[in-house]
């Protein structure tokens, strides 16, 4: 069983929250649930939508078509008729010349309040009881008033079909912002510093609007090069630090993630792509900052950039972030995408410190902050330790930190640097988890893929026959493991966001050659339909 359903109204209408509020019920009762928001980067009017696909079976992707659609004004019915098939049934504002069930949404409620209404209407709709709402609801800001919006809309909505049991499919309903907050935390982290920028921002909320009971302190500065500055500085202090922005404030951070680089200090940054370039398309999605931030900085120095998928590999992969950027003293990059960032997933997130110790001075002799070792990570020590003169510096250093122009101490610095970023690669050569693998493991057609298209792929790959593949570390890039999962392939194809194909130059780069491909770059997610026509046989795209 699988329904999918679409909520269309303005901006400050609610229609985010009621699609969020359906979601939980759905989650409580044991659904399986995927949604995705679509609205443009406007405060008031202009169109907003969000999509609700649940099932009894796990999904992770958004479809384009719609069982369902809620409109609450005109310009719904208009913007959604393509959305819609001819079973689909609509559930309209009374005062929408259109055919459909109405309800009077707007004599209801005022403004984002008419997320009761709506919930209401939906769960009447579906024959699930009053009271999965009322519990929902109660949570709201103004719950009694919320709570007669709700009640009085499922009385006055219409029964059209009950759904079947659900399976009780276990899961939190979460963000991938929520989760990438809630794993840095668990990854040790003390301080957030960040400049808003969508689709960055809801991290910053989310802990600004929890750090007293997650223990972390957030600042919001004057601008992005702040932020990365006083990440720098706090690190070098020895706090756990992150920054997090979007391709145009990753663009501000270059010089200093250089100076990071240089002075090997464990800074982490969480970007989250969006239409670009420039100013681009702020509310909407792209995968084209991937070249930029694997090569971003002047100079050699090694970096690590990990590529969650979905809100339980957000989790995951920046609470390892905190953890590398500490064990090798190197930037360490997240990066997402606004679909990622801001669709939620039902899945389970097991929540667990885990807070690695970095390699600190043993108080012995005088301290060397870049002391030369076999593997290039010199032993830490913090201002304020007792006998250590701890310096830092952007400029080229001998192995107390003083200024050198010596070539054979610049060469020193960076052999040791080099050793460095071979020992990271050994690192992630012994680990399972670089690549992910889905679909029919025994297929000789393969999809290629990375980043926010993992979960319509996997699907796609379940029902057509073919094995998926994606790597969640770009750097290092774990080249011999995909070139042996995609090894005797009669059939490779490359799923991207980008126009200029950016990671199937990263797959040549790496000696994996690709004979089909599928770009997206309207700014929008891969639907469900379109990536299962084009594997079917359209090559449209």
């Amino acid at each position: 069983m699988e329904r999918s359903v679409l909520i269309g109204g303005e901006a400050g209408e609610g229609v985010k929250e009621a699609a969020n509020l359906f979601a939980k019920v759905l989650v409580n009762i044991g659904y399986s649930v995927f949604t995705y928001h679509d609205y443009p980067s406007l405060i008031r009017g202009g169109h907003n939508f969000s999509t609700v696909r649940f099932s009894n079976e796990e999904v992770s992707a958004p479809v384009r078509k719609a069982d369902v659609i809620v409109a609450l004004d005109e310009r719904s019915v208009r913007e959604h008729r393509e959305n819609a098939t001819e079973n689909t049934i609509w559930i309209l504002d009374e005062s929408v010349k259109a055919e459909g069930i109405k309800l009077p949404f707007r004599k209801l409620a005022k403004g984002v309040m008419r997320s009761s209404a709506v919930l209401g209407a939906l769960l009447k709709l579906f024959g699930i009881p009053a009271e999965e709402g009322i519990a929902v609801v109660s949570e709201l800001k103004h719950p009694e008033e919320n709570r007669k919006i709700f009640e009085k809309a499922y009385e006055l909505s219409t029964a059209a079909e009950e759904l079947i049991e659900a399976e009780g499919v276990k899961g939190d309903y979460i963000s991938g912002s929520e989760a990438t907050a809630l794993g840095a935390v668990d990854g040790g982290l003390n301080i957030y510093i960040a400049y808003p920028m969508t689709p960055a921002s809801p991290v910053l909320h989310f802990l600004a609007s929890h750090k007293e009971e997650l223990g972390v302190k957030v600042i919001q500065p004057e601008n992005e090069i702040g932020a990365i500055n006083m990440v720098l500085g706090a690190a070098y202090a020895g706090g756990r630090a992150m920054t997090g922005t979007s391709g145009g404030g990753f663009a501000l951070m270059t010089e200093t993630l250089s100076l990071a680089g240089m002075s090997e200090t464990p800074v982490v940054i969480y970007e989250a792509q969006r239409g670009s370039p420039s100013t681009g398309v702020p509310t909407y999605t792209e995968q084209s900052d991937l070249l930029f931030v694997l090569f971003a900085g002047h100079g050699d120095f090694p970096r690590i950039v990990l590529a969650p998928s979905d809100a339980a590999e957000c989790y995951y992969w920046t609470r390892e972030a905190l953890n590398l950027a500490w064990k090798f003293q190197v930037p360490v990059i997240v990066l997402s995408s606004k679909n990622v960032a801001e669709s939620f997933f039902t899945q389970k997130i097991e929540r667990e410190k885990v807070i690695e110790r970095p390699k600190l001075w043993n108080g012995e002799g005088d301290y060397s902050r870049y002391a030369v070792t076999e593997d290039g990570i010199s032993p830490l020590a913090f201002p304020g330790t007792k006998g250590a003169v701890v310096k830092a510096t952007s400029y080229e250093h001998d192995e107390f930190g003083i200024t050198t122009e010596k070539p054979e101490e610049i060469r020193k610095m960076k052999e040791k640097r080099e050793r460095k970023r071979r020992t990271i690669e050994e690192f992630f050569s012994n680990r399972e988890d670089t690549v992910k693998v889905g679909g029919d493991r025994n297929s000789k057609r393969v999809i290629l893929t990375w980043g926010e298209n993992w979960g319509v792929c996997k699907e796609a790959g379940e029902t057509l026959g073919y094995k998926v593949v994606k790597p969640n570390i770009l750097e290092p890039f774990p080249s011999e493991r995909i070139r042996k999962e995609v090894e005797g392939a009669e059939e490779i194809t490359v799923v991207e966001l980008s126009a200029s194909g950016q990671f199937e130059k990263l797959l040549k780069l790496n000696g994996v050659k690709v004979t089909r491909r599928f770009r997206k770059y309207d700014t929008r997610p891969i639907f469900v339909e379109e990536l299962t026509q084009f594997l079917g046989g359209n090559d449209e795209f």
